[in-house]
């Protein structure tokens, strides 16, 4: 089957500059930590991998294997699961011998039955969004779920997940240089006394080790391994935010190890969780050499020794920004972590799971999301269906549409006019999809553009005349094609049919007050329907100039995915203010969105 070769637009995430309470506002699309540098005294690299070559979705593994070798730059999308599995050191294995890689699962969970082998002095990879489930460990050495080896350098590994890796799980050695993990899983779900994990240099006699080797792991959840979390040698290595967590059902009758700094190694062990471990800190392979420096770590039923050894290094990059405190990690990393993002585009993932170390938000507490007047899954729907399984919606539910399908939904009101629709949707399908909304004679076809994936809900504006007692008003997609799924949608009187028009001013009763509203005026119906990214606001903010009157719709996440607060109209100084987004939210972590014509934000706060 060939591959096929798609064109999409990228949303652009922007991480805010936070004050005041503590968060992790990191922009997940950007890679952080040793990857973004030169070697270990140089200075910044961007890691881009295919950067903005034409992505190219693959659907068998012979393609994906030669555009992995391909000597031009690539962004490959994973469709499905490919590869036929492996034993030991025979069957497919995915090499990636060539420069400026980006490897991403198109879909949540996407599995990859073959390990990955990163060599031959590759550089600028980036390998996002994908499972590898290994057979089981064992002792012999049979081939790790990733391999990164043979000089290969800045490489950023992030929202993967590696299980019952034969030898390891993911292993960086022999040269390799300047690699980070986030937001990874390294597990096992099957006992062995070889489930070993991360290990860092395969050798204390390993000479182009010398020098490099320097990893950061940060928002990285270790589960049920053995050993190995990581096990270290030569490099610098910045183990930070991250959660160990044992499981006795598995580690049972097995030596448990966890950070382990062995020869000529130095680590930084920052800011980490581990709960029901055995030596958390391991100091037995350290030959005399190895740094272990612990820094504000929390051990819960911890077993075995906690203490660090000596001063280790300071990280030449960015990170106090976005770092949690040590008592936030649990929850933010049980919500972020793993192969959840949306759709290749999607830079974070929203919460998949629920977590008891954040008690939900009651209603007492913070303000729940308004419901506006008309709920889309009140109408009568024609070729489509009411679900409620992406979370983020007001009411009942909300309209997915079929191909061609479409809803009709009865619209009271007063006075014949002009009235604005304010249309609560989400679009995670990667491209815009547009709609017909009728009234009557009164018609308008409006773009919804793409949104951060299908849980993310934004709101767009069109205008239609009203006659005055009530409306039919019809939702319906075009050409046969798919539609956004739609929510709710509030109607505001703009101009009424008798109103005598008032040229001096705009009309005073148009909600949206950060923009003159072209509609305003004599005009019967909206002929503007182009989408609001072309508005110069957005443009200015797109370019990271933004002007002051540059608003947000902004929604905030329980780490549950339970949509708990939904501000309007929030100046882009608000924004940015993370005391005032919190007001009224319970001590916790928040997962918070925020949405304008053509920008989408979205990071972590964290409520004391």
């Amino acid at each position: 089957m060939k591959a096929r070769i798609i064109k999409l637009a990228f949303l652009l995430a922007v991480a805010p500059l936070c004050s005041g309470i503590a968060q992790a506002a990191v922009d997940q699309c950007k890679p952080i930590g040793w990857a973004t540098r030169e070697g270990r005294t140089g200075g910044e690299f961007n890691v881009t991998g295919g950067g903005d070559a034409t992505p190219v979705i693959v659907t068998s593994f012979a393609d994906l294997q030669k555009y992995a070798k391909d000597s031009n730059p690539q962004v490959i999308y994973i469709d499905g699961t490919l590869g036929s599995g492996w034993s030991g050191t025979t069957g497919d294995r995915l090499n990636i011998t060539a420069s400026n890689k980006t490897i991403i699962g198109l879909k949540p969970g996407t599995l990859l039955k073959a390990p990955i082998h990163i060599t031959s002095k590759a550089s600028n990879i980036i390998v996002r969004n994908i499972v590898i489930q290994g057979p089981g460990s064992n002792a012999d050495q049979a081939w790790d779920n990733l391999t990164i080896e043979g000089e290969s350098k800045n490489i950023w590994i992030d929202h993967c997940e590696f299980w019952d890796g034969q030898d390891g799980n993911a292993d960086v050695v022999k040269g390799a240089d300047n690699v980070t993990f986030t937001w990874c899983i390294f597990g096992y779900k099957k006992k062995s006394t070889h489930n070993l994990s991360n290990l860092i240099g395969s050798s204390d006699n390993e000479p182009v080790s010398e020098g490099k080797l320097n990893v950061t792991y940060m928002f990285n959840w270790w589960k049920a391994a053995n050993q190995r979390k990581p096990r270290c040698r030569y490099g610098n290595v910045h183990v930070v935010n991250n959660l160990l967590t044992g499981d006795a059902s598995i580690t049972n009758g097995t030596d448990v190890l966890g950070v382990s700094a062995g020869h000529m190694c130095t680590v930084r062990t920052e800011r980490n969780v581990f709960i029901n471990e055995s030596n958390p800190i391991y100091t037995g392979n350290a030959n005399g050499t190895g740094v272990n420096e612990t820094i504000d770590n929390i051990f819960t039923n911890c077993s075995g020794n906690t203490q660090g050894t000596g001063k280790s290094f300071t990280p030449p990059y960015e990170y106090s920004s976005f770092m949690l405190k040590a008592s936030e990690v649990e929850a933010a990393v049980k919500a972020g972590a793993g192969a959840n993002l949306e759709s290749p585009t999607a830079c974070d993932a929203m919460p998949p799971v629920s977590s008891s170390s954040v008690a939900p938000a009651s209603s007492g507490d913070v303000e729940q999301k308004a419901e506006k007047a008309y709920q889309a899954e009140k109408g009568t729907v024609n070729g489509g269906a009411v679900e409620g399984s992406n979370v983020g919606f007001s009411g009942e539910g909300y309209v997915n549409f079929d191909k061609g399908g479409d809803f009709t939904i009865p619209v009271k009101v007063n006075a014949a006019g002009l009235y604005k629709f304010d249309i609560d949707f989400s679009n995670g399908s990667g491209e815009s999809r547009s709609l017909a909304i009728s009234a009557g004679e009164s018609r308008v076809e409006q773009a919804f553009a793409a949104t951060d994936g299908w849980t993310t809900w934004e709101t767009v504006s069109v205008n239609l005349d009203l006659a005055a007692g009530e409306n039919t008003v019809k939702f319906a997609t075009l050409d046969g094609k798919d539609g956004p799924n739609i929510d709710q949608f509030d109607v505001t009187l703009v101009k009424a049919l008798d109103a005598a028009p008032d040229t001096s001013k705009k009309d005073s009763s148009v909600a949206d007050s950060t923009k003159s509203d072209s509609t305003a005026s004599d005009k019967p119906k909206q002929d503007s329907t182009e989408a609001d990214s072309t508005k110069p606001d957005a443009i200015s903010m797109l370019s990271g100039v933004a002007l002051p009157q540059t608003v947000f719709s902004v929604s905030i996440y329980g780490v549950n995915g339970k949509l708990v607060h939904k501000l309007r109209n929030v100046p882009q100084a608000t924004l940015r203010n993370t005391r005032e987004l919190s007001r009224g939210l319970r001590a916790g972590i928040y997962l918070v969105q925020a949405s304008a014509p053509g920008i989408s934000k979205k990071f972590f706060i964290a409520v004391k």
